[in-house]
């Protein structure tokens, strides 16, 4: 890498937060979600070895250390397999876990809550972070995450239990028994409140029509701090590296955890000259959407961010087989 002043920003930040994404499958559907998760995402899973070597290779790749957090899909749906991966993680020294997401669709009852959530405590899980909002309870009852969040916070402590949407668990409801245009309506109020990433699953479902906007008014600013300094990156079963919150852009692809400081050091090397990662990074989606018009790139009427627009390009490049090593897995674009 070309010798950088010290007075001079780091172009690529190293991943110091770090989510192993260890199934895809879900037993939701959910419209926000960013990623393509559903029941049907079968034998695309994260085994123990790898998650451990990834792990260790992420700890390892950072000199600030990498604090790691278990995600999904639902990383509950083999909960055999997810407490395996958190006792052997301490067991090797790997922790400290920051934390494991869920929708809580397995929270049927508090001694099985208390059970699952004593047995991470122990393996050395540090917070447990709970979906919940209007888009999950279409496929999971409320009661499920209002009783998984209660019975965690007496084990854990309120401060190391998490909620999205904490406003949504205390006044929210099913949204699965609505008719499909009230639940419409219901999805498009929240979306328009910006708390989504309009992308994936997401930005075909949540568009909000009260800000759409064209293609080249949202584009108007690049996407170096999330591409490139945001510190945050995912991991697919398969080892793609992500941004952490830009599913289906490749920064690399670890199949042991040794690859990833390789992995980081030649993005930083040649991030500039990647016709996607370094448009983002320079232009933003703008940018990008002018080299997916000459490729056939239709734009929508109207766009509600630009995360939204780099989906939509993004989507129509990767369905042309273009840019294969940058877009990607293949599953994330529905391919």
């Amino acid at each position: 890498m070309a010798q950088r002043r010290r007075s001079e920003p780091m172009p690529v930040k190293y991943w110091s937060f770090a989510g192993l994404m260890i199934t895809t499958w879900c037993n939701a559907e959910c419209a926000s979600c960013y990623l393509n998760c559903s029941p049907r995402r079968r034998g695309e899973d994260m085994s123990v070895e790898r998650a451990l070597s990834l792990w260790a290779g992420l700890i390892a790749a950072c000199p600030h250390g990498c604090r790691i957090h278990l995600s999904g899909g639902e990383p509950f749906g083999d909960w055999p397999k997810l407490i395996e991966m958190c006792r052997r993680a301490k067991a090797e020294g790997l922790g400290p876990l920051e934390k494991v997401e869920t929708n809580a669709f397995w929270a049927t009852d508090a001694a099985v809550v208390r059970d699952r959530v004593s047995a991470l405590d122990a393996a050395g899980m540090r917070k447990l972070s709970i979906s919940a909002d209007p888009y999950h309870q279409q496929f999971v009852p409320i009661e499920r995450c209002r009783l998984a969040a209660a019975v965690a916070e007496e084990v854990l402590g309120p401060e190391r239990v998490q909620v999205r949407w904490r406003d949504w668990l205390a006044d929210g409801f099913d949204t699965g028994g609505l008719a499909d245009a009230r639940r419409a309506e219901v999805f498009s109020q929240y979306a328009a409140g910006g708390r989504d990433r309009l992308c994936g699953r997401a930005a075909d479902v949540l568009t909000a029509a009260n800000v759409q906007k064209s293609w080249r008014e949202v584009a108007d600013v690049n996407c170096r701090q999330v591409v490139l300094r945001s510190r945050h990156v995912h991991v697919d079963p398969s080892g793609w590296v992500m941004p952490g919150t830009c599913a289906g852009i490749v920064l690399g692809r670890a199949r042991t955890g040794d690859q990833i400081a390789e992995i980081w050091r030649r993005l930083a090397d040649d991030y500039d000259a990647r016709p996607v990662v370094g448009t983002l990074a320079r232009h933003g989606p703008a940018a990008l959407a002018e080299r997916a018009l000459a490729a056939g790139f239709a734009p929508r009427a109207g766009y509600a961010s630009k995360c939204q627009l780099c989906w939509d390009v993004r989507r129509h490049l990767a369905g042309l087989a273009m840019y294969d090593d940058e877009l990607g897995p293949a599953w994330i674009y529905g391919l």
